[in-house]
């Protein structure tokens, strides 16, 4: 593949996650599909709220906000680069990353193993409603403590694409991604669903970066290659594996359905507050709307649960498949630090070296 073309999937996949994560933030706590109609009209909400009458503190007019979702991939994206740089074990860099973006959410004095860039951006580093069980997780880190839980929340799969990413880039093999990918998750979610649901995404997301055209019947293939690399690397009759692979083929089943989407969201696909939900509804938004970049994130967003999420998921696979340069401008000019993540994207395509301001 060319590199234009590659750098064109790899920049719509991490903006993309992070458009369907501005988008679905302001309704994240609005917990039915109903009440989001009454605030936004028929449609439920189509394009950004950058009005932050929903956020506690006033903001700066016209900017496109976004969560913990994207904030925790952008880390995970140095964390890559950082290690690929400096030889380092990925997992273990990938925690301090998640170490030094805990610091910034709790005020806490955290020893980082690494200098980071995106610690001195003080804009990236502001408190947007970080999930419990990644704070409470990266905190038993912080006191010596190796977290034990039993969480299958979706902060373990919102933050893995850029491991997709980098593995499309770097000639990664679907094993070594989606095992990556799992232990990622289980730095901080420790059921194997979440396990699961990371492994999958970053598999999907390095398949659909690097396969020219994709349609449904060609994601669809996409989706069951991911579920029989899986099935192969964690055993088919590992701990709940049989309920997650009955709910990614149910989402992939209802795509047809004259149901509306939030109608199938909502009765047969859950909220999106844990992983294989978070993957079920993105992968039914995308499918659903395989040519359509702003469809498939109003699909993805308007529900009762954790909007944000799945928006930031899908946004991550849709943006794989159609490419930067098809994101509406509404969606990328008002996005906050759209040239720093569009500058990150860049730099998981190019070599180590070419980083964005990093100084070891």
């Amino acid at each position: 593949m060319a590199y234009k073309e590659l750098q064109d999937k790899v920049r719509g996949s991490l903006v993309g996650g992070a458009c369907g994560d501005a988008l679905g933030y302001p309704i994240e706590f609005i917990y039915s599909f109903e009440e989001i109609r009454t605030r936004y009209g028929e449609g439920g909400v189509q394009e950004y709220d950058v009005s932050y009458t929903w956020l506690s503190k006033p903001k700066e007019a016209g900017k496109a906000l976004f969560s913990d979702d994207t904030q925790m991939t952008l880390y995970t994206s140095e964390a890559l680069l950082k290690a690929e740089k400096s030889g380092a074990a990925i997992i273990p860099t990938i925690r301090e990353a998640y170490l030094i973006w805990f610091g910034h959410q709790t005020g806490r004095q955290v020893k980082a193993g690494y200098k980071s860039a995106l610690s001195e951006i003080e804009e990236l580093n502001q408190r947007r409603a970080p999930g419990n069980t990644c704070i409470s997780a990266l905190l038993s880190i912080c006191r010596g403590k190796e977290p034990h839980n039993y969480s299958k929340g979706c902060g373990g799969i919102m933050r893995v694409a850029p491991i997709g990413l980098f593995g499309a880039t770097h000639g990664w093999t679907l094993q070594e991604i989606a095992r990556i990918a799992g232990n990622a998750a289980e730095l901080t979610h420790l059921h194997p669903l979440s396990t699961y649901s990371a492994a999958v995404l970053a598999v999907i997301v390095q398949q659909c970066v690097l396969t020219e055209h994709v349609d449904k019947d060609t994601f669809k293939t996409i989706i069951d290659k991911s579920l029989d690399v899986i099935s192969n690397l964690y055993g088919d009759s590992a701990p709940d594996m049989e309920e997650f692979l009955d709910l990614i083929h149910t989402a992939v089943s209802l795509v047809n359905s004259e149901m509306s989407d939030w109608e199938i969201i909502e009765t047969e696909l859950g909220g999106g507050w844990v992983a294989e939900e978070t993957l079920a509804i993105a992968i039914f938004s995308v499918s659903r709307h395989i040519d359509d970049f702003s469809a498939c994130l109003v699909c993805a967003v308007n529900h009762g649960g954790d909007s944000d999420s799945t928006g930031a998921v899908a946004g991550n696979i849709i943006g794989a498949i159609v490419g930067y340069n098809a994101i509406p401008e509404k969606f990328t000019t008002p996005l906050q630090l759209h040239g720093l993540i569009t500058d990150i994207a860049d730099t998981l395509v190019t070599k180590p070296a070419n980083t964005f301001g990093t100084n070891d």
